[in-house]
């Protein structure tokens, strides 16, 4: 194993400085990615431009974005690996090993084993921050979480389609990151969230329950909250529309879902917009749609 050692200058008796003083240790610059760099030589401890000298330790699943450096850097694996990606290919540098990246190149540096890789960095000229160039990470999407009740005998065989179709709608309104929950009831059962929360005693085909705003910071998903679906009303509407059951029920969940995030058809303008997301949705006029006047489809199209 290498030993701590940098070398500085140190002044003499005349003011002056000379050479080939033995320092054991480094300076660690502080990260917030879980490596520890701790720096001998360089522009950070002794000023130095021409080259800079450290130690990286780097955790297993490390990874920096990509970079395009403005100085040689040589890589010298004491323990682990480390990969290199430059220009697209990837190199692995294993326990003994050099790697060498030229100036210029945009290199990707991570750990893709399983255990943490001890190696040395060594740059020409030092490394600086400004001199690495480094591209702005990008965040990657969070993915969507759809969970579905099922409280009706022939709820079980909809709830894969109803899930993959909840999926594909939330990718359509590029939102990422949300939770949703369905709810694929009978009639009894919608009827009585109507009365209690619409205050209308009798059936209807969808009802939606936003989830409000959560406070700034919470943790996990955000939540969009529920749509219930009545299959009974659903199957009667699709004999009477001769459409499937299928195409109602995806009718419903555009629907219901384009509540929860704002959508409501109240006023005319609020409608045709409201009917244009449908439409994006489904592919075809939706509930909202097919409820507007005849003058106002055509202000849509």
């Amino acid at each position: 194993m290498a030993r701590r050692v940098r070398w500085v200058r140190a002044p003499d008796a005349r003011g002056g400085r000379r050479a080939n003083v033995k320092l054991r240790k480094g300076k660690v610059i502080p990260r917030d990615d879980g490596k520890r760099i701790e720096e001998f030589v360089g522009a950070a401890t002794t000023g130095t431009d021409s080259v800079s000298v450290a130690r990286m330790l780097a955790p297993p699943g490390w990874s920096e974005p990509a970079q395009k450096p403005e100085f040689d850097e040589v890589v010298i694996v004491l323990k682990g690996e480390l990969t290199l990606v430059v220009d697209g290919r990837r190199q692995l540098i294993e326990q003994g090993e050099m790697g060498l990246v030229p100036r210029g190149r945009r290199v990707v540096y991570r750990n893709d084993g399983q255990g943490a890789c001890d190696y040395y960095s060594v740059c020409a000229p030092a490394f600086r921050v400004e001199l690495a160039n480094i591209e702005q990470a990008e965040e990657e999407p969070q993915e969507n979480r759809v969970t579905v009740q099922v409280a009706h005998p022939q709820g079980k065989r909809f709830s894969k389609q109803v899930t993959e179709l909840a999926e594909t709608f939330l990718e359509k309104l590029e939102l990422s990151g949300c939770e949703l929950s369905i709810s694929l009831v009978g009639d009894h059962a919608i009827r009585r969230l109507n009365r209690t929360w619409r205050k209308k005693d009798k059936a209807t085909d969808v009802l939606s329950f936003p989830a409000g705003e959560a406070p700034k910071g919470t943790p996990g998903p955000r939540q969009l909250g529920d749509v219930v679906i009545s299959l009974d009303t659903a199957k009667l509407q699709a004999r009477e529309y001769e459409r499937t059951l299928e195409q109602e029920v995806a009718r419903y969940l555009a629907h219901g879902l384009l509540h929860l995030l704002g959508h409501d058809h109240e006023r005319p303008k609020d409608a045709q917009k409201m009917a244009r997301a449908e439409e994006r949705l489904l592919g075809a006029s939706g509930m909202v749609g097919d409820a507007v006047a005849p003058r106002a489809r055509k202000l849509m199209t």
